[in-house]
């Protein structure tokens, strides 16, 4: 019955295939739009309250008016994706995309702050967090920097920085490319956050510095500081990268992920080992 995927289009249910977007969509035309991926566990939508927060706050900022399925009804929304899931065959784990877009009208100026929305789900094969085997080689893309604004922090449809950062990781064979802000700053990776590891101490940049303000980040955050490891906030250097003991990245997907070499630097990977096993418990 349900042989094609299907996919939740303002709260119904379609096949993905019947979703025909034209020329005079403002996420085609203008990049109007707004995202959130979610990971499921064995129909546990991981960090759900959170995810929605951030994706409630980037709506504000983009001026659009907000539907109650994303606040008021959000019970309805959980249940929703469930149903998403049951229908496209997917029983354990699984990768969700919210799309949200600004409806159809106007040129740079909207005739309307409504919103359209679109959500996927995708099987992942893992049912936890699983550590990579095989670390990861970090290059830097450097040819564009990230400007620090009230966008900055959230998943928009203006992504070009970290598609270009992904052509250059292709380019040079690197595993993942950390990207820049307009002050020289390391701020992220291309669809994660950043960690450097230094005599026991964490380091991580503030979001003011520009970096998406990443859910697995916080959720990483705050298993450090239940287990002690002291905390530091502040802006990261290039050269701090060459110093550090250990580097890893973080997003909602993967959850973990360590770096094994940037340049001649090789690292370690004994926080990101001890941190990947609180966060599955």
């Amino acid at each position: 019955m349900f042989s094609k995927e299907q996919i939740i289009y303002n709260s119904k249910f379609i096949v993905g295939e019947e979703l025909s977007f034209f020329t005079n969509n403002r996420a085609f035309l203008y990049g109007d739009s707004i995202f959130e991926t979610l990971r499921i566990n064995n129909r546990d939508i991981l960090f759900f309250e959170e995810h929605l927060q951030r994706l409630v706050d980037g709506m504000r900022v983009l001026k659009y008016k907000i539907p109650d399925i994303f606040t008021k009804r959000k019970k309805v929304l959980y249940e929703q994706i469930i149903q998403l899931l049951n229908r496209n065959k997917i029983f354990k784990s699984s990768r969700i995309r919210i799309n949200v877009y600004r409806k159809t009208g106007g040129f740079y100026t909207p005739e309307t702050n409504e919103v359209d929305y679109v959500i996927s789900a995708k099987n992942i094969t893992d049912d936890n967090y699983v550590l990579n085997v095989k670390g990861l080689h970090l290059g830097i893309f450097e040819d564009v920097k990230k400007p620090i604004n009230v966008f900055s922090q959230f998943k928009t449809a203006n992504s070009l920085i970290y598609v270009l950062a992904g052509v250059h990781k292709k380019e040079y064979n690197f595993d993942d490319c950390l990207i820049l802000n307009t002050e020289n700053f390391v701020i992220e990776a291309i669809s994660a956050n950043v960690f450097l590891v230094k005599n026991g101490k964490l380091f991580y940049p503030p979001i003011t510095d520009a970096c998406i303000n990443g859910i697995m980040r916080f959720v990483i955050i705050n298993i450090a500081k239940l287990n002690k490891i002291e905390c530091v906030e502040r802006s990261i250097s290039k050269k701090d990268l060459l110093l550090a003991d250990e580097i890893f990245l973080t997003n909602s997907i993967s959850g973990i992920q360590w770096v094994v070499a940037y340049k001649n630097k090789r690292y370690f990977k004994k926080m990101s080992n001890f941190l990947i096993s609180e966060l599955n418990k």
